[in-house]
């Protein structure tokens, strides 16, 4: 074999290595994310508000959406600045994110902390945050989990639907009609 065939041969397993070891971590973060977001699906909301009964989020969530689809991920519960100076030594907070678009256009929003990135999951879940989003984009936090129910049905106040009208007409074409030209 050549030189020249050696070294492509070389550079061929390194890269391959290389992938092997990419794939497997990236495997296994994925593993690590689903793993904690079937913790949460499966918490039991009475852990999180004592004021609620004995059923899993997901359960609550769905029956509180209404059915509307509910999406899944695991984030940094919002922590990191965007300094990597200030963030590159710190451990964040690990938090599953569970987000609803209601029929109404208002959005939902949980954060369940599950853990840090270093420690990974560690301890019981616990309520990070929610927040409610109206049509508006107006965002609301909702104190407990059990106040999400009253929050999901309170009617919007009267001056929004005065504000979305008068916006509507605002932005409807005008028609301009000469009374000279005949129809």
């Amino acid at each position: 074999m050549s030189k020249r065939g050696m070294r492509q041969t070389i550079l061929y397993l390194w890269f391959l290595f290389f992938a092997i070891c990419l794939w497997g971590q990236t495997s296994s973060a994925r593993k690590m994310e689903k793993a904690a977001i079937q913790r949460v699906k499966n918490v039991r909301v009475s852990l999180l508000d004592r004021s609620l009964p004995k059923v899993t989020l997901e359960f609550f969530l769905k029956s509180e959406g209404e059915g509307a689809p509910i999406s899944w991920e695991v984030n940094d519960c919002g922590e990191q600045t965007g300094s990597p100076a200030v963030d590159q030594e710190r451990d964040f907070p690990k938090c599953v994110v569970a987000d609803m678009e209601l029929r109404d256009r208002c959005a939902v929003t949980v954060l369940i902390s599950v853990g840090t990135f270093k420690s990974g999951l560690v301890g019981v879940p616990a309520l990070f945050s929610v927040t409610v989003t109206d049509p508006s984009g107006l965002i609301r936090p909702v104190r407990h989990l059990s106040d999400l129910p009253a929050e999901l049905h309170r009617p919007q106040p009267k001056w929004r639907e005065t504000c979305r009208f008068l916006w509507a007409l605002y932005r409807r074409p005008i028609m301009a009609v000469h009374p000279l030209t005949p129809d």
